[in-house]
């Protein structure tokens, strides 16, 4: 090809590229536009070997392009191939004769919506079950308490045909002569005696027990079913020696502090808190006392391990004891409520800082359980760790436990 010839220059070939930043709008230059023109002094090089550059650059670009295209393509090759598997549909599969015919392929969406209603299908027969289960609890407590009324009725019956044959004998012998009058004194005064009796074994039973035909029904989390103005809770209290464990306990029980005495053996009280009743066993922190802590597992609904704040030097043997409780078998599904004990002293290891040094997160993983800032002397945090026991066992919304 003839060489392009310099704009300004026509008797010069262009036969140089300028490459200051400057002139890249217009960088093509003769020699005389090198050298005197006004890309004089301006770094430059040869048109070929630019051109052969940018052809190269052009090449690289067009190979990426195409790596990039194919990249995208198979991208949107994938994207239909995800939404045909979400939504499923037809496809043609041949039988063991070799005819074709179409078959339903479900897909991702509709398996997840069967997953779903597989799922709820068997929490409904769960529930069904679980309904049936309480539905018995109260009927057989109807039973019960009807059995009971109907023979009560049937006592005062009784009584009041024997309080009235009594009143009828007494009329009889008030209008009989003296000599008969004195001579029913002896089986008048037995009378008399037995009303007096029956009429204080009347007043007892009237005093204790409240006819009422309410039935106060309650359930907990787990959808079972508990009849009776207080649920009964069993917990046990653990934890090392001076923690702060029977203080506790009788602060509940008593509402006032009591000098702290190593408990030898266990205490055990109940403390009714609103609408339940827990029954607390303490049991002694020593050292030689704790292979015995095993004892009173059984039936735990929910543990309460107490831990001293002030005692830094000791969080890593409370550790130890709390990680030895979390493995019984029997304590698989208690509750664990965590009283941070003496939070009132100043320096203390707060509640945060002891979440993290015992690693509580991963110590509790896959169990109910709450740190609870307290002090015992106070009463300072105490309820509001037995709120929270009462919130985990109780269904929420179905007993007003405030």
């Amino acid at each position: 090809p003839h060489p392009t010839l310099c704009p300004q220059h026509q008797v010069h070939a262009i036969e140089f590229v300028c490459l200051e930043e400057a002139c890249q709008s217009g960088p093509l230059m003769c020699c005389v536009c090198k050298e005197y023109g006004k890309h004089q002094g301006h770094k430059h090089a040869v048109l070929e070997n630019e051109a052969n550059q940018i052809r190269a650059s052009i090449l690289d670009m067009a190979h990426c392009i195409r790596t990039f295209t194919d990249e995208v393509s198979e991208y949107s090759r994938k994207l239909v191939g995800i939404v045909q598997q979400i939504e499923g549909g037809e496809q043609i599969v041949e039988d063991g004769i070799g005819m074709a015919h179409t078959e339903h392929v479900p897909g991702t969406a509709e398996s997840a919506r069967s997953c779903v209603r597989a799922y709820f299908a068997d929490l409904h027969e769960t529930l069904c079950r679980q309904e049936e289960m309480a539905l018995s609890v109260v009927d057989a407590h109807v039973r019960e308490r009807l059995i009971w009324l109907r023979q009560q009725q049937e006592d005062m019956t009784i009584l009041l045909s024997q309080v009235s044959t009594a009143c009828m004998h007494c009329e009889k012998t008030l209008q009989q002569d003296d000599c008969r009058v004195v001579l029913a004194k002896q089986e008048i005064n037995c009378l008399l005696e037995t009303l007096q009796k029956q009429q204080h074994q009347f007043t007892e039973l009237a005093d204790h027990i409240q006819l009422d035909a309410g039935i106060p029904v309650t359930f907990t989390k787990d959808n079972r079913v508990h009849i009776g103005p207080k649920m009964e809770i069993r917990v046990v209290t653990l934890g090392l020696d001076g923690a702060g464990k029977t203080t506790i306990l009788f602060k509940l029980k008593q509402d006032e502090f009591m000098q702290p005495i190593p408990t030898i053996g266990f205490n055990v009280e109940t403390v009714e808190y609103k609408n339940l009743k827990f029954t607390i066993w303490d049991v002694g922190g020593k050292h030689k006392l704790r292979p015995l802590w095993k004892h009173y597992y059984l039936n735990t609904q929910a543990v309460v391990f107490v831990i001293d704040s002030c005692h830094r030097d000791r969080l890593m043997e409370a550790h130890s004891e709390l990680a030895k409780l979390l493995t019984e078998k029997e304590l698989r599904d208690a509750l664990l409520l965590i009283f941070a004990n003496k939070q009132d002293v100043s320096g203390v290891v707060s509640v945060e800082e002891m979440t993290e040094l015992l690693s509580l997160h991963k110590l509790c993983c896959g169990r109910s359980w709450h740190i609870q800032g307290c002090d015992a002397r106070s009463g300072m945090g105490l309820h509001e760790g037995l709120d929270w026991l009462s919130r985990q066992l109780v269904a929420a919304g179905v007993l007003d436990v405030a």
